[in-house]
């Protein structure tokens, strides 16, 4: 089995957790501004900690780290709109602009002035943006093998990216494909088993979570983030997996180039999802 104990405790259900609604900005004239439900899972006392996802996941993928970083903090772990099990909007175009505005309203539901945050991959892109747009909500700073779509990521996640090929990619993504991608993100690929793959596959088995996946790629604009982060001054932690084949740690060299303030560590012997592979080493640091 891929899953320590502790693991297979986290429950990954919309009847676990919380919910809280959030409304989005209008969109045009005549039409009422929509209401999106945010589901989170909650746990710990102390300083507020925010967990953010990737693209295609739920806030199942903290589920190594979640209990222990529930020592120290008040730990929040989200699933983004259109994701795991939250509503999947229709007035919303999931650009990293629309997600920091989700992120920046959900604190204030919860009322919380400052958090410190946790994000991965294209959800730690996610989370500098929030960084950049709301600085002074934004405490200590950590990215997990951050960075958008690369050319070592596979055909399915480019063809998601074009219209002409976006509608059948995601009609075609099926359990097998969530098990590919998965041990493609693993060093281990062994560790990767059924129960695994039934929790990644069910919140995104919906049309709706694939159409929110699709547009999420395609409307991911990495530039963007980028220049908003050239004038930023907060310390980020910037976390690679040394195995990581879809944001080789090489790309920490483009990172350097746009955090006036970035320390790096490279974890060995973990791929992009080091948190799930390596979550001592994670806890760790």
């Amino acid at each position: 089995m891929g899953e320590s104990l502790q693991s297979q405790l986290f429950i990954n259900s919309e009847n676990v957790g919380e919910f809280v609604e959030i409304t989005l900005p209008q969109t045009g004239e005549d039409e009422d501004s929509e209401v999106v439900r945010i589901h989170y899972l909650e746990a710990g006392v102390g300083e507020p900690l925010l967990l953010i996802h990737s693209l295609g996941q739920s806030l199942y993928t903290w589920r190594n780290v979640f209990a222990e970083l529930s020592d120290n903090y008040r730990v929040i772990a989200i699933d983004l709109p259109g994701h795991g099990y939250s509503s999947r909007p229709d007035t919303f175009s999931y650009t990293a602009d629309d997600f920091a505005f989700v992120f920046n309203a959900f604190l204030d539901v919860l009322n919380i002035k400052s958090v410190h945050v946790l994000g991965f991959s294209i959800g730690a892109m996610y989370m500098l943006r929030f960084l950049s747009l709301y600085p002074k909500r934004v405490a200590n700073c950590v990215t997990i093998s951050p960075g958008g779509i690369t050319e070592h990521m596979p055909a399915l996640i480019h063809n998601m990216q074009k219209p002409l090929l976006a509608t059948f990619a995601r009609n075609l993504y099926t359990a097998n494909d969530v098990r590919k991608l998965l041990s493609e993100c693993y060093a281990d690929p062994s560790l990767v088993d059924d129960f695994v793959v039934k929790q990644y596959y069910e919140p995104v088995s919906d049309g709706l979570a694939r159409e929110a996946l699709m547009y999420a790629l395609r409307n991911y604009d990495q530039e963007r983030i980028a220049e908003g982060l050239l004038p930023v001054e907060h310390e980020v932690l910037v976390l690679w997996g040394k195995n990581d084949s879809w944001h080789p740690p090489s790309g920490s060299v483009y990172f350097q180039s746009i955090l006036r303030a970035g320390r790096y560590y490279l974890i060995r012997n973990a791929g992009h999802l080091l948190h799930e592979e390596a979550p001592v080493k994670l806890l760790e640091i």
